[in-house]
């Protein structure tokens, strides 16, 4: 037996390394494709609010005048 540690083969090193930056970039797409849709459901979010106050509004004008 020997005390000299093995040395893994220079074309795995590079196969595996290679395979870690495509999961990070796959990662980085996913976290961006979740964001967006984050980002649409707060937009969805914000036009319901926009509309519920719209309507309101429009209820308390058509009070005012009525009156």
């Amino acid at each position: 037996m020997t005390d000299q540690p093995l040395m893994p083969n220079p074309s795995v090193d590079q196969r595996l390394l290679g395979n870690l930056r495509r999961a990070r970039l796959e990662m980085a797409e996913s976290g961006l494709q979740f964001d967006e849709v984050l980002a649409r459901f707060d937009e969805e979010i914000r036009q319901q609010k926009l509309k519920r106050v719209q309507k309101s509004l429009s209820l308390v004008n058509e009070q005012s005048f009525s009156a």
